[in-house]
């Protein structure tokens, strides 16, 4: 017997869990499927604490992993376990097509921001610190920045506060105030629905601040948030954890999903026109 549930579909993520009666299914392959072909593979591997304490397996049932098919076709999506017959069907998925379709940036749009960018950093513009977070982010879609700093005075190591970094960092990408709201997610659909209508929200930044209470890792693959990126299906995705002492600030319209340990949940904090 194979029970599950596809939970979150898009144009290029599919989520859920999936359990066999035999209770072998942590590190099988499952294999999404649009008609007859293959649009996406991926490993039953992410612990889901609410499938273990429901009593179903040992909640490593969890599966995330990236497909591409197109935005009207998403909900004609199966799964398939590799070797095996049965289909999970999906039934009440999110399906977020639309909600991610705010075009990326273009490679000449990059190029433009990264010259300006250079010039304001030149005439004393803008600060060191804020060029570096720009250009990274600009560049890859995705920028680390810790918690933790040093008193000049007496060496002492204080913790600064994630929303208050969070919100100057939303203020430098957009260039202007802006007011903050946060939401809590607790699985990788959450996150994904949550990314979701930060992108359909066309009148704020695309960009979120992520902190994690518990450990978690967000799988980001880098420069997928520029829309003309050549090869973007091949590109590998890159670890970043997220832990109590760092933000992790993310172009939410590139490629990623995310990994969840035990009890960890993750603040994600956007941006919204001050008005």
């Amino acid at each position: 017997m194979i029970r599950g549930s596809i939970e979150f579909a898009s144009t290029d993520l599919i989520q859920g869990w999936i359990y066999t009666s035999d209770g072998r299914v942590r590190d099988y392959t499952l294999l999404a499927f649009q008609g007859d072909q293959c649009v996406g593979a991926g490993k039953v591997a992410a612990f889901r604490g609410d499938l273990a304490e429901a009593g179903i397996g040992d909640g490593h049932l969890g599966f995330s992993f990236p497909i591409s098919v197109a935005a009207e076709r998403v909900g004609s999506v199966v799964l398939r376990l590799e070797g095996g017959d049965a289909v999970i069907l999906q039934s009440g998925a999110t399906v977020a097509g639309a909600a991610r379709a705010r075009a990326g940036l273009s490679r000449e749009e990059v190029r433009e921001r990264l010259a300006s960018l250079k010039w304001a950093l030149k005439h004393g513009r803008v600060s060191q610190s804020d060029f570096d977070f720009l250009r990274i982010l600009w560049s890859f879609g995705a920028y680390e920045r810790g918690l933790l700093r040093r008193n000049a005075g007496d060496e002492a190591v204080v913790a600064d506060k994630p929303a208050l970094v969070a919100a100057a960092l939303l203020e430098a990408y957009a260039g202007t105030d802006v007011r903050t709201a946060c939401e809590t997610v607790r699985s990788p659909a959450e996150f994904a629905a949550a990314l979701g209508r930060v992108v359909a929200r066309s009148a704020a930044p695309p960009v979120v601040a992520l902190h994690a209470v518990g450990r978690a890792t967000v799988r980001v693959a880098e420069g997928t948030h520029v829309a003309d990126s050549e090869g973007a299906g091949a590109v590998p995705f890159t670890d970043y954890p997220l832990t109590g002492e760092q933000l992790l600030i993310l172009d939410a319209r590139a490629r990623c999903d995310i990994q969840l340990g035990e009890g960890a949940q993750v603040e994600i904090v956007r941006a919204e026109p001050a008005a």
